[in-house]
C-alpha cells in the first residue's frame, strides 16, 4: 500500500466529519455485535482496513460482508450481493435499516457512550465531501504502517495493534500501537504508542519526535499538525513508532 499524503486540510478542520463517520460506523459494526459470540476484549465487533475497497469492513457473517467507505460516507455490502448506501442526506436510522435488510434481523445499537453528534438524533449525514476524502487517507496511511493486524474498534474509532512483552490476560505486558482521528482530548487526529500497565512518567524516555502525554492516559503522541508539512510523512510517522515502542521495551526489560 502506498502512502497518501494528508495536510492538505487542516487536521483541526476534521472533527465534524470524523463524528459523523463514528456515528455511521455503528450502524455497520451492529453485525458483529448483535450476530457474533461476545468476546471479553469487544474483538466481536472490530473492523479490519481492505484497501481493495477502501473501507472498514466488519468479519464475514454467513456469507455477508458489510462495511464504511469512508471517503463518500457509504455503506457497503461485499460479495455476490453486493449493494451500497450513500449516507449523504440519510439518517443513521436508514443507515441501520439497509444493514438489516441485508442480514435479516434487527441489529443491536450501541451500548457505550459515544461522543455526542445531531446525527444520532435523527439529523441527516452531512460532512464535508473533502473532510472525508482526507480522515480516509489517515486511515489508509495507518493500515499501511500498522500492517495487516490492525484493527477499527468502533467504541473509540481508532485503528491499532497490540503486542504482547510478556504475561497473559490481565497481568500482560503491552504495546498498544494506532492512530485516533481524534476524540475528546484531541480535535486532531494522531499516532500513538502505549505501554500498559503505564509506568511512573518520570521513567518515560526521551522522544526525538513526538511527546509523551500523562493526563488521562500515557503514551507517545506524535499529532497530524506536526507532520502535516513535513515531505516524507510516512518516514517520520514510522521512525516515531520505532522510537517510542523501543522506549516501551526498554522500560519493561528493566521491570
Amino acid at each position: 500500500m502506498s502512502w497518501k499524503r494528508t495536510g492538505s486540510i487542516d487536521p483541526l478542520a476534521l472533527a465534524d466529519a470524523r463524528l459523523q463517520l463514528h456515528w455511521a460506523a455503528q450502524a455497520v459494526a451492529g453485525v458483529g455485535r448483535t450476530l457474533n459470540i461476545a468476546r471479553p476484549d469487544d474483538s466481536h465487533t472490530n473492523f479490519c482496513w481492505s484497501e481493495v475497497h477502501q473501507a472498514l469492513l466488519q468479519e464475514p457473517i454467513e456469507g455477508v460482508q458489510c462495511g464504511l467507505r469512508l471517503s463518500d460516507l457509504t455503506v457497503i455490502v461485499t460479495g455476490a450481493k453486493a449493494d451500497e448506501l450513500p449516507l449523504r442526506g440519510r439518517t443513521l436510522d436508514e443507515a441501520f435499516a439497509f444493514v438489516e435488510s441485508h442480514v435479516g434481523q434487527r441489529l443491536h445499537r450501541p451500548n457505550v457512550d459515544l461522543p455526542d453528534h445531531p446525527v444520532a438524533r435523527g439529523v441527516r449525514f452531512d460532512a464535508d465531501e473533502s473532510d472525508l476524502a482526507e480522515l480516509a487517507r489517515y486511515f489508509a496511511d495507518a493500515a499501511s504502517v500498522l500492517g495487516d493486524g490492525a484493527r477499527c474498534w468502533p467504541h473509540h474509532f481508532d485503528i491499532a495493534t497490540l503486542i504482547t512483552l510478556s504475561g497473559h490476560g490481565e497481568d500482560a505486558r503491552t504495546i498498544g500501537t494506532g492512530l485516533s482521528p481524534g476524540d475528546a482530548g484531541s480535535a486532531e487526529p494522531y499516532y500513538y504508542v502505549t505501554p500498559w500497565p503505564y509506568p511512573d512518567p518520570s521513567r518515560l524516555g526521551t522522544l526525538t519526535i513526538g511527546r509523551w502525554n500523562t493526563v488521562a492516559w500515557t503514551g507517545a503522541v506524535l499529532p497530524a499538525s506536526s507532520f502535516a508539512q513535513v515531505d516524507e510523512q510516512e518516514e517520520l510517522v514510522r521512525t516515531f513508532i520505532d522510537e517510542a515502542q523501543r522506549c516501551i521495551r526498554d522500560l519493561a526489560a528493566l521491570h
